[in-house]
């Protein structure tokens, strides 16, 4: 009986031993593995990489304390969750599991503190800036020189600078590695519309040759708000440095096409010209420079003609690319008009519209206009073809308006130019009236066979 008993209790002690250590190698273990390597990543300034190691290293914790409460790796566990979860953006978990590790007398002076710095992430991150840094002005005086100091010192710079105070901000840094934090300096002056601020940063970290992806969307922010000479700065800066050719011509084909969209067509040029010799075996970065090349030459062609000479030496993989895509479906518009019987002559007048409008080619918008109103010279568009030509070749303006003057005195827009009153006029309210019926029915038609179009394309895309 005794004997029996005796195997029975050293049964019960394996089993909980047993226990007791498939709960550290299967929860608390590789927790901390995970966040050993999120640490790692910490150290290199890939805070980006690192939050899903820390993500992890949550998930594993949360095992343990749901399943042992109270076990003796409770403690470390909530601490090994609560960091994971705060490090990896969950702020909700993370707080709860943060604030009762703190509240609790285990775990040693550095997990607290790390415990403290995850703590006023969260506070940051969740828009309590003020809090953030005061928690952290409590921490850093009693912190020895090492990582943990340093990763106080950064979310410490980077609360100030969520408040605005950029002096603050350089004081936390000092003579510490800071990573990622020029970015997020350059990224909160974008976000400011201090460019001036963030082409600074940009520069710097350009002629150290430290390329990201945040250079590639600050010069699209830049393009967007007229910034492009200090977009073309930031672009020399890293052109100037040692940067793979690759980095260098995505830069290159981003500022040239910003360049593009706001009209600066030769200077658009030179810049695609040099991504395009800095792409190496980028195939989509090829073609997506093809295609705005092509662009580029279809805005000065003066001709349907000559548009479509152009339009012929663009391979066809580079008119599957998006621009290409959009640029095709402004031609087929164009094409329509054009082709459309309209006795009332509203349809060739619209497609003169699309090619300025759309296609953005004053060129061929001019030739458009001015060829439809010496073909037909009764159109109640005449006048208004010759008008819209002239506005887009101020050389020849002044002839074409006096044209309209003599041949066509009573119609609106030669009342306007005579400074009277468009109104009175026969066409004032007919024209837009016609324009509005054949723009509705080409629309329809054009917008079922983009619909087609898509569709052929998206069964053929891999």
């Amino acid at each position: 009986m005794r004997h029996g008993a005796a195997h029975r209790l050293i049964a019960l002690a394996t089993t909980w031993l047993l226990a007791s250590g498939c709960v550290y190698y299967n929860g608390v273990y590789n927790a901390e593995k995970s966040a050993k390597r999120g640490d790692a990543k910490l150290q290199r300034n890939e805070d980006d990489a690192a939050r899903e190691d820390f993500k992890v290293s949550a998930a594993h914790a949360e095992t343990v304390i749901v399943r042992h409460p109270s076990s003796k790796w409770t403690s470390r566990s909530t601490y090994l969750a609560g960091r994971g979860a705060a490090l990896s953006g969950d702020c909700e978990t993370g707080r709860r599991y943060l604030s009762a590790f703190l509240g609790g007398a285990a775990g040693s002076g550095d997990e607290k503190s790390r415990a403290l710095i995850a703590l006023a992430a969260c506070e940051l991150r969740t828009s309590n800036a003020a809090r953030a840094r005061v928690l952290l002005d409590s921490l850093l005086p009693s912190l020895p020189a090492g990582e943990t100091r340093r990763q106080a010192r950064l979310w410490a710079a980077r609360s100030a600078l969520a408040q605005g105070d950029l002096q603050a901000t350089d004081q936390y840094l000092g003579d510490v590695d800071s990573g990622l934090l020029p970015w997020e300096i350059a990224a909160a002056a974008l976000a400011a519309r201090d460019f001036v601020r963030a082409e600074s940063v940009l520069v710097i970290r350009g002629r150290a040759g430290d390329f990201r992806d945040d250079v590639v969307r600050a010069l699209v922010d830049f393009g967007l708000a007229q910034r492009l000479d200090g977009a073309e700065r930031v672009v020399r800066a890293y052109d100037n440095a040692r940067v793979r050719d690759l980095n260098r011509g995505r830069l290159q084909y981003t500022l040239g096409d910003q360049l593009l969209r706001a009209g600066r067509d030769s200077v658009a040029r030179l810049y695609l010209d040099r991504s395009a010799s800095l792409a190496g075996k980028d195939s989509l970065m090829r073609r997506e420079v093809m295609i705005r090349t092509a662009y580029l030459d279809l805005r000065q062609a003066r001709s349907m003609s000559g548009a479509d000479s152009v339009l012929a030496r663009v391979d066809s993989a580079s008119w599957t690319t998006s621009f290409g895509r959009q640029i095709n479906e402004h031609l087929l518009l164009l094409r329509l008009l054009l082709g459309r019987d309209d006795p009332t002559g509203a349809s060739a007048f619209l497609a003169g519209e699309v090619a300025r409008d759309s296609l953005r080619s004053a060129w061929l918008a001019q030739a458009v206009f001015s060829e439809f109103a010496r073909q037909r010279t009764n159109s109640v568009f005449a006048p208004h073809a010759w008008y819209a030509a002239s506005t887009l070749m101020p050389d020849s303006a002044e002839r074409w308006q006096q044209r309209i003057r003599v041949e066509y005195p009573a119609s609106a827009v030669a009342l306007r130019l005579r400074g009277e009153d468009p109104a009175t006029a026969d066409d004032f309210a007919n024209a837009p009236t016609l324009l509005k019926l054949r723009w509705g029915e080409a629309v329809r038609v054009w917008s079922d066979s983009v619909r087609k179009l898509r569709a052929r394309s998206a069964q053929r895309a891999p």
